[in-house]
């Protein structure tokens, strides 16, 4: 095993070399015919590669029709037929899937989400809820069990979560936004339940801050005041970043959330005892445990003095959702998780202008934000615009390299052998336990830096090290050679010649990007007396193709 994945991560790494060099330099045949059809490509009618870049986009991995006529929704040969506007259309209309269950008795949340992921029909709202997820962080990691509830408090929390950003992942960002705000999971996990303006002896206290900070830091403006494209803006006096809020902003905020606590019969006292924890439900207010002394937000605007805990909630989160810094903090982000991790300003400006306005004048509608973003220009095509290829694409966190390899080769789950739960411990292996993240940054640093390049960010590659390349190897070579009884792989799906299985990969998995370096080190393999039969053949081609940067990363 040791010697199989030190081949494979060799084989990486020489073909890397070549394959992610400067397109000029060395122009895989394919690239010519990409820029053809690219120019000839449209939203309406997109070939086939951009069919497939589609889908790797807004899906959790592309399927093939297999001749099925017509073919099923949400395959390359649908999004052909019908067009990327329409196909996003379909997607929009469908609705959540079934809820996730926080039941003792059902099964582990990973198993649910990966096997929604792998076989769901809401693909899409499946995918911009699990970036949603990684914005608005909430950890199974750090929900305690309570003596005092009938279920799993951790459980239940993070399924009312997962089902809170997948009913909201088309809706507006503002019912978003208070919806998260009055979560009970939110709430326990950054301390705005029973976050009081008063101690026991009814004196005044300062409110916990942790939710407002977090909120103003990760879930809406940023520290750095933006421009609409994204970009940093900088004060002329002090050639230093203007901040987007002051630490005097976040106390005003935490004062105007406080006094929120578990669903009850009845509030507790000023001071009081503490509500028996409810995920089942939103908080509800306790105005005796509230400020409610008047208290100057973003842009000069003020909560009214005497205010009630709802009035003041309301007046909060209106005066952070129109911030001019709302749009491109979130557009970038959400272009990030989907598409590139390096948009351009310009990208992310078009995108940040459907935020702040839509076609009906509306703000915050994440329907019409997610739909810029994926019949943007820098997303369309067979490929990336040749000027931006460099630094294009991302890599792919642990889950959707898992759920990607997975679809692509369409297998029958055994349900009976709870197949989600191994997927999920593959992408765990790799460092993305779902959904567990190890902290509010959520699996890593959404500005983390990509290795060795001059500037460009890769959030992914801040969990990529010896161990969870490994830990990708691995995962490929248990799926395809020990034959998990659970997940069942039909490879006479796949041609049997060396050349066509080849050009099979380099069509589909790659969607027309394969180099001649890559495809002739392949073919080389698979030459091989050692390569064996033809099972064990493309099984060889699978995992080879599975683990090389041209895969890896989705571009």
């Amino acid at each position: 095993m040791l010697r199989r994945t030190t081949l494979a991560l060799a084989f990486c790494a020489v073909s890397c070399a070549e394959v992610e060099g400067p397109p000029e330099q060395s122009p895989p045949p394919a690239a010519a015919l990409g820029e053809t059809q690219q120019a000839v490509d449209s939203l309406e009618t997109p070939g086939e590669a951009n069919s497939i870049r589609f889908l790797e986009q807004s899906s959790f991995g592309p399927r093939l029709g297999r001749n099925v006529s017509p073919a099923p929704v949400g395959t390359v040969e649908h999004v052909m037929a019908v067009g990327i506007p329409q196909s996003l259309t379909e997607q929009f209309s469908l609705q959540p899937a079934a809820p996730f269950n926080g039941d003792v008795a059902a099964a582990d949340l990973g198993s649910q989400f990966f096997l929604r992921a792998v076989s769901g029909e809401d693909q899409l709202r499946l995918r911009v809820a699990f970036a949603l997820s990684q914005i608005f962080v909430v950890s199974q990691l750090d929900i305690p069990e309570s003596p005092r509830t009938a279920y799993s408090d951790p459980k239940t929390a993070l399924a009312a979560h997962l089902n809170l950003l997948s009913t909201h992942a088309f809706g507006n960002f503002r019912t978003l936004l208070e919806a998260v705000t009055k979560s009970s999971a939110m709430g326990r996990y950054l301390d705005m339940v029973n976050n009081r303006a008063f101690n026991g002896a009814g004196d005044r206290i300062d409110p916990n801050e942790n939710y407002a900070r977090e909120m103003l830091q990760l879930f809406t403006l940023g520290i750095p005041k933006l421009n609409m494209d994204g970009t940093v803006q900088i004060d002329p006096l002090t050639g230093k970043p203007r901040t987007a809020y002051t630490e005097e902003q976040v106390q005003a905020f935490a004062s105007a959330l406080s006094g929120w606590t578990w669903k009850a019969a009845a509030c507790p006292a000023k001071g009081g005892a503490i509500n028996v924890p409810d995920y089942t439900q939103p908080m509800m207010p306790c105005n005796a445990n509230h400020d409610e002394r008047s208290q100057q937000l973003l842009r000069g605007v003020s909560t009214t003095a005497g205010g009630t805990a709802a009035v003041h909630l309301q007046q909060a989160l209106d005066n952070v959702f129109n911030d001019p810094n709302v749009p491109p903090f979130i557009s970038k982000q959400l272009i990030q998780h989907l598409v590139t991790s390096n948009p351009t300003p310009a990208y992310v400006n078009r995108v940040a202008l459907v935020f702040k306005s839509d076609a009906n004048g509306d703000r915050g509608n994440l329907m019409s934000v997610v739909r810029a973003i994926l019949e943007d220009a820098e997303a369309r095509g067979a490929q990336p615009p040749l000027a931006l290829r460099p630094g294009f694409g991302h890599l792919r966190s642990p889950a959707l390299f898992v759920t990607n390899v997975v679809r692509w080769l369409d297998p029958t789950l055994d349900l009976t052998k709870d197949p989600g739960l191994r997927l999920s411990n593959w992408s765990r292996s790799m460092g993305q336990w779902v959904p567990r993240s190890p902290s509010v940054f959520s699996y890593y640093p959404p500005n983390a830096p990509a290795p060795d390049t001059d500037g460009l960010l890769g959030p992914e590659f801040a969990i990529l090290d010896t161990a969870t390349i490994t830990a990708r190897a691995n995962f490929v070579h248990e799926l395809l050679y020990t034959n998990p009884a659970a997940i069942t792989v039909d490879y006479n799906l796949l041609p049997s010649d060396n050349a066509a299985l080849v050009a099979w990969l380099g069509r589909y998995w790659l969607h027309g990007t394969m180099a001649p370096a890559l495809e002739q080190r392949l073919l080389t393999a698979l030459a091989d007396p050692d390569a064996g039969v033809v099972l064990r053949k493309k099984k060889l081609a699978l995992y080879l193709t599975s683990l090389s940067p041209s895969f890896q990363v989705q571009r």
